[in-house]
């Protein structure tokens, strides 16, 4: 009962402490935005779950099954990024060592933190539902509330993820080598490949249902038969097939009548197993918790002479090998002026650390990126190349709060003139080398127009990471914009195309909307760092 009760206030304590974040408000922000760019007017011709220019009409089992799905997929990613801190800020201020001193077992700590981290992102799906329920009566075609099929899809759909992600949030923090930017990596990657395995597992037949359905993470299968069902009873001669994302339609959008996924037993329990699996992964974290024994992450010696041990020992002390390009800067003592000597003090900083791997990977995508190549391949590889250094850019305006410097380097002589845009332009730099190979292209091909979005969107991420770094935190800027990067750029909504890859975000003029963000942006970071300075 005593370790129920500590339980109760860690759960508390964690919920009102991130809900008092700047990030809580701006995710729920953004989030919002999204649920109401899911439900686009009939005049758009953009749709968001295509079934093949073919769309249901607007009532509650509609759109709460595409809120939902929405939510599954895109929330699932921004969502790890939110909740992966819970034991490391526990570590951070101290109270893990009050939390080891207690009864509380491993297993039932990893357990409430996934609990706690389940709760936030349910209070953040509880919005998307309510939103969703706004947005039947802003679009007016079905004015009639069925509360039941519009929640049901948040229920079984949307939440068992969100377990699922709160689970895993806490083994990456578990495990050492999974804490940091590793772990953020690794997690994208197998983001990835489960939203495409998903997506193909909704593969309609003639017949108009799903070949091979599978009982995937994000509900794509269990939603996607249902509509698809209905859509071949009302358009019996129409090839449908299933895309999530937003798309323009190819043809006037025509509409059917959805009553939404039929909820058996079987269905419910099949969506419930990933609940089952989430507490699964929650009692194996605890496996691997070394209960804030600062000891628990140092290699112990080994006993045993074995085979076996010698394989562990061998494996334990493999270290790959780093890359300082701070070597390699510091080499020619060229005589700079003051400020370059900052600039390229900050260059060393950012980049300190990274593996020979990293430079490896960046290297070959700006190679590629040289190569003449069609569009669709140039837009891959900046895709590519503006989101591999995802993780150098969440440094911009934190170091000072990650490693407690900011005493010491904001009582340096004018650290507002000389450190902070020092800090920016090294962002800018970082960001314009990784995307040179397809900018050069774009330079020797004359195609000023996504040129000019190419120079915009190079000054506004590292601004964006700078502004959120220093309001905010490094953790925000990296599940903001990897959600921002695939909603935009990857899905094709024009408005938040940042990076100017639609035609349509061409000719609307969207680089010239986003350098006035930009701007807006290194004010806010202007302010913010000028107010670290006086406090």
């Amino acid at each position: 009962m005593k370790q129920l009760r500590i339980l109760g206030q860690l759960f508390r304590a964690d919920f009102l402490e991130r809900t008092r974040r700047y990030s809580f408000f701006i995710t729920r922000g953004v989030m919002l935005y999204v649920v109401y760019s899911a439900i686009p007017t009939a005049e758009s011709g953009m749709m968001t779950v295509d079934l093949g220019d073919i769309r249901g009409v607007y009532n509650s089992a509609w759109i709460g099954g595409v809120v939902a799905l929405l939510g599954s997929m895109l929330l699932s990613l921004p969502g790890f990024y939110l909740v992966k801190n819970g034991i490391s800020r526990d570590r951070e201020t101290g109270v893990g060592q009050i939390i080891a001193t207690t009864p509380l077992n491993k297993a039932l700590y990893t357990l409430g933190k996934t609990v706690s981290n389940f709760i936030f992102l349910a209070v953040i799906i509880a919005v998307f539902a309510i939103a969703a329920g706004v947005m039947q009566f802003i679009r007016g075609e079905a004015l009639i509330l069925d509360l039941w099929e519009l929640v049901a899809p948040f229920l079984f759909v949307t939440l068992p993820m969100m377990a699922l992600v709160a689970a895993v949030a806490v083994l990456f923090e578990t495990i050492p080598f999974l804490r940091d930017g590793f772990g953020n990596i690794a997690y994208f990657a197998f983001w990835i490949i489960t939203i495409i395995v998903s997506l193909s597992g909704a593969t309609f037949s003639s017949q108009g249902v799903i070949e091979q359905p599978i009982n995937d993470l994000f509900g794509t299968t269990v939603i996607g038969a249902s509509m698809g069902e209905a859509a071949h009873i009302a358009f019996p001669d129409r090839t449908l097939d299933f895309g999530v994302g937003y798309t323009p339609a190819k043809s006037p959008i025509e509409t059917f009548y959805w009553e939404g996924v039929e909820w058996t037993t079987d269905v419910i329990l099949d969506r419930l197993l990933w609940v089952g699996v989430a507490l699964g992964i929650a009692l194996i974290a605890g496996l691997f918790f070394d209960r804030f024994d600062p000891a628990g992450s140092k290699p112990k010696a080994l006993q045993s002479n074995g085979i076996i041990t010698r394989t562990l020992a061998s494996v334990r002390s493999l270290r790959l090998p780093r890359l300082d390009l701070g070597r390699f800067i510091a080499i020619p003592r060229l005589p700079l002026p003051p400020f370059g000597q900052v600039l390229l003090a900050e260059l060393r900083l950012t980049l300190k650390g990274l593996h020979w791997w990293w430079y490896l990977i960046a290297l070959g995508l700006i190679v590629a990126g040289l190569r003449p190549s069609d569009t669709e391949a140039q837009r891959g590889l900046l895709l590519a190349a503006w989101i591999w250094p995802v993780l150098v850019w969440s440094k911009l305006g934190v170091r000072e709060k990650q490693h407690h410097t900011g005493a010491m380097v904001f009582s340096a002589p004018r650290p507002l003139l000389r450190q902070f845009p020092a800090t920016w332009l090294t962002g800018v730099i970082v960001t314009a080398l990784a995307g040179s190979g397809v900018g050069i292209s774009l330079l020797l091909a004359g195609d000023w127009p996504h040129l000019l979005a190419w120079g915009v969107a190079a000054l506004f991420i590292p601004t964006l990471a700078l502004a959120l770094g220093i309001w905010s935190s490094s953790k925000f800027f990296e599940a903001l914009y990897v959600a921002w990067w695939y909603i935009g750029p990857v899905s094709g909504l024009a408005a938040l195309d940042f990076m100017g890859m639609s035609s349509e975000a061409i000719s609307r003029g969207l680089p010239l909307v986003y350098l006035g963000g930009t701007a807006l942006l290194l004010g806010l970071a202007i302010m913010g760092r000028a107010w670290q300075i006086r406090h």
